[in-house]
């Protein structure tokens, strides 16, 4: 089966079956948008911290999923990356 797509409008997702029992996550957050490292690793700590708290209400089957972060991504807070996120999940399992 191959992978999938989604966009929301910070971040582009990638989706693929990964064949385990549980999903896992990769992150894109380029230097040449956040030449900062505190910037870049702000994002990434952020996502990771979403993915730790909602990884259980990802549906299956388990799936690599590849987050690519956009300009604009380091002005969201956690809760508006969390709608964000929660909106794309959410559109995914009703399609």
């Amino acid at each position: 089966m191959a992978g999938k797509r989604a966009k929301s409008f910070h971040f582009g997702l990638n989706f693929a079956p990964n064949g385990l029992e549980y999903h896992r996550l990769g992150l894109v957050v380029q230097k040449r948008f956040w030449p900062s490292a505190v910037r870049r690793n702000r994002i990434k700590r952020v996502i990771r911290e979403w993915f730790r708290l909602n990884k259980g209400e990802i549906a299956p089957p388990a799936k690599d999923i590849v987050v690519i972060a956009r300009p604009g991504a380091e002005k969201l807070s956690p809760a508006e990356l969390r709608k964000e996120f929660n909106r794309v999940f959410h559109k995914r399992e009703n399609s």
